[in-house]
């Protein structure tokens, strides 16, 4: 009689509990729709509820149900609004926001993202620190030396400045040297201009200079002056003949 009683509580009790528990009610026209389409990890997502039940319980998941993303409540109209961030740890990839009503599931489509490449940025320049031994930037410091891409070797980096002035300066320096030569072998091969002198002799004996210049002793008769020669007679010119 208990056995007999027992069985037909048992069944009694299936069919409380499939009453009591509710049954998902279709929600053909139930939509999310969210602000953005890809992002990083921590990218705010705004989403947004349409033509849901009044009052609904709604769960938002990614993926799949354990991966609950937020709790909310629908307004009167059915509509609802949230902010939801990826799920962590998700991989960079296509993902679905879905809500928990239907059928059929309203979802979203959303893509993560990876973290942006860092961009080179300048390295900060040593401080200067007091060491006993020189560093390895202190040995060595590249110089950019200039490349020779025309094929005009040594003589492509000497025209270009600074090192351009170095033939000019060295030709002046040629010329100078040059012309100075000229000078000394022309000043060398010229005959040296000797001053004018009056030479003036003078005799140790004055009797034996000349009779004009001669001394008269203390005493002496001058010497009588030589005789003019006399004056030549007039010639008279010879008459022709007639």
């Amino acid at each position: 009689m208990k056995a007999l009683r027992f069985l037909v509580l048992v069944p009694a009790w299936f069919l409380l509990v499939a009453a009591a528990s509710p049954t998902p009610t279709p929600q053909p026209n139930a939509n999310i729709v969210l602000d953005t389409a890809a992002g990083g990890a921590n990218t705010k997502i705004t989403v947004n509820g349409t033509q849901f039940l009044a009052h609904e319980d709604v769960t938002l998941y990614w993926d799949s149900p354990n991966k609950v993303a937020a709790k909310v409540t629908t307004d009167r109209n059915g509509a609802f609004t949230t902010t939801v961030t990826p799920y962590p740890g998700d991989r960079v990839e296509l993902h679905n926001l879905c809500a928990s009503v239907g059928p059929p599931t309203p979802c979203a489509n959303f893509t993560l993202q990876g973290p942006p490449s860092p961009t080179p940025s300048d390295s900060p320049s040593p401080t200067s620190s007091p060491s006993s031994t020189p560093s390895a930037s202190q040995r060595s410091s590249p110089i950019a030396l200039p490349t020779n891409t025309g094929g005009g070797g040594g003589l492509d980096v000497i025209m270009r400045p600074p090192f351009v002035f170095l033939p000019i300066i060295g030709l002046l320096g040629l010329l100078a040297a040059l012309a100075y030569w000229v000078l000394m072998k022309v000043d060398r091969d010229r005959p040296p201009v000797l001053p004018s002198a009056t030479v003036v002799h003078r005799s140790a004996r004055p009797d034996m200079a000349p009779m004009h210049s001669r001394t008269p002793l203390p005493g002496a008769q001058p010497p009588a002056p030589p005789a003019e020669p006399p004056p030549a007679s007039p010639t008279t010119p010879e008459q022709p003949p007639y």
